[in-house]
């Protein structure tokens, strides 16, 4: 069995490496059954920004998160599908709580271009990224994470990629299947506003470091800029400038908590030309200055 402290030294052993700003793999791929709630709950202290794939199994317990800016409970029966870029801060685990975690470093995904295969679904499972499995199905997937569990020192052993490969395919094409089969956002009103809204929050997902201005994205759907504000306030109940603050807040908060870049590489880096306009921007958010934030 992979020990916790393992699962620690995989997740948390780069936290304050400068070059390393947005958590991601030591490895090509790793696979996980006993992330204790008490690892989970060191991720309370600070959000995180992921670079790494993320293939997230619950069968007992609980969590809060907040997963693309967005709150969630994650529970028994529950699949959880992390795409490299995503935002995560865990509020509270439950000490019961059981995981199986399969992970792949962002270089490994990006050689071997597998995610591509739920390129279509990627708007609904960056919106949706927890979804409730049948009780039933839950044995299925759990025997099919034991089986790579039990192959995982092989794969150690061998160091052959392919094997790595072949998982991740078949992951990848599982969530496609399960999204595909799931109708729980079919309750979801399909109005213009809703699907414009959609729209927007995979932008800025992609934009938010460089494009901080409501009215890009209102031209970047094509909308007037009236009518884009009025259709995002009314589907999501938020301005559209308080969406992509709260990108830039969360991804800011992880780099002064994970990396030591400096306050003016941060400020960089989400696309700020002036370091004292960035410490002056964050501290009205927030109520403390970037170096504050940092020290706590």
């Amino acid at each position: 069995m992979i020990m916790d402290t393992f699962a620690t030294q995989s997740i948390l052993q780069y936290r304050m490496k400068a070059d390393i700003p947005k958590f991601d793999l030591p490895v090509d791929y790793i696979i996980l059954n006993d992330v204790s709630g008490e690892v989970l709950n060191q991720y309370g202290l600070f959000p995180c920004k992921i670079k790494a794939g993320l293939f997230i199994l619950c069968t007992r317990g609980t969590a809060e998160a907040t997963i693309n800016l967005s709150r969630h409970t994650v529970k028994a029966n529950d699949f959880v599908t992390l795409t490299p870029g995503s935002f995560i801060q865990i509020h509270s685990a439950s000490p019961d709580i059981k995981l199986y975690v399969a992970g792949f470093s962002s270089k490994f995904i990006s050689d071997f271009n597998s995610m591509k295969v739920a390129r279509n679904l990627y708007p609904v499972i960056l919106g949706n990224p927890v979804i409730s499995l049948s009780p039933d199905n839950t044995p299925i997937l759990e025997n099919i994470y034991k089986a790579f569990i039990g192959a995982y020192p092989l794969y150690q052993a061998m160091g052959n990629k392919e094997i790595a490969k072949a998982i991740l395919s078949l992951l990848t094409q599982a969530v496609c299947d399960i999204y595909q089969l799931h109708r729980s956002w079919d309750t979801i009103p399909t109005s213009k506003e809703n699907n414009i809204y959609k729209k927007f929050m995979l932008a800025v997902m992609q934009k938010y470091s460089s494009e901080h201005n409501v009215a890009y994205y209102a031209r970047h759907l094509g909308l007037s800029l009236p009518y884009f504000c009025n259709c995002i306030k009314k589907a999501s109940g938020r301005t559209a400038l308080d969406i992509i603050t709260t990108a830039l807040i969360t991804d800011a908060k992880a780099q002064l908590s994970t990396t030591q870049l400096s306050v003016k590489e941060i400020a960089h880096s989400l696309g700020f030309e002036n370091a004292a306009y960035f410490t002056q921007f964050f501290k009205r958010l927030t109520g403390s200055t970037p170096q504050e934030y940092r020290k706590h």
